[in-house]
């Protein structure tokens, strides 16, 4: 699958994903797990920010480095979901596959 998401095990990893909308009142979420179903083992959940403010659109998902060191997959999937007015939204048209890598410098 191309497009695969990099998680570095022990490290801070930052994604920015610009959604070419003005997302004010939009509540977006983003989740990792084994497998690409909701009831599969969750790895890991990214927080969500913005770069500057909603309306620009451009998101900063961000998981701390404590909440992959113990991360024993080397594979998991993730998507984005937009609820708007309590409706959830597909942002992609499939989950995105995410590789975990270890790391070398202790």
């Amino acid at each position: 699958m191309s497009n695969e998401v990099i998680v570095h095990k022990g490290r801070t990893n930052v994604l920015k994903i610009n959604m070419n909308e003005d997302l004010t009142d939009v509540d977006i979420t983003s989740e990792i797990r084994l497998e690409p179903d909701q009831t599969s083992e969750l790895l890991a959940t990214w927080t969500v920010t913005y770069e500057t403010n909603a309306a620009a659109g451009v998101l900063v998902l961000t998981l701390l480095a404590i909440d992959t060191i113990d991360i024993t997959a080397t594979r998991g999937y993730m998507d984005l979901k937009k609820v708007v007015d309590e409706e959830p939204y597909a942002v992609f048209d499939r989950p995105l596959e995410v590789v975990f890598r270890g790391t070398v410098t202790e």
